[in-house]
């Protein structure tokens, strides 16, 4: 019996943790609207948001990932793909 009660206790706060579950920094809005393609470079980039959480080379030059969960409802992610020259070739907010 002790054994069942510690599982259901492992599960409970195991479903309670999932619950919160936060990952990475909220993206603002006022950031995005200062990316400009051609023009911002990796340096304004981190300035802006930090490190990404996932870079990717590609063949163009690297992609970065922005991601955001707050365990709940909300979710962003925003991909910037540079070019050679590390600027912002393009980029995509979701």
């Amino acid at each position: 019996m002790k054994t069942v009660r510690t599982i259901l206790l492992c599960c409970i706060l195991f479903a309670a943790g999932c619950a919160s579950l936060r990952l990475g920094r909220p993206i603002p809005q006022t950031a995005l609207q200062q990316i400009r393609s051609g023009f911002t470079t990796r340096d304004d980039i981190v300035a802006l948001l930090g490190m990404p959480w996932r870079s990717v080379p590609g063949d163009g030059g690297d992609i970065w990932v922005y991601r955001y969960l707050d365990g709940r409802r909300l979710s962003q992610e925003l991909v910037i793909s540079f070019c050679h020259e590390e600027r912002v070739s393009a980029w995509l907010y979701r």
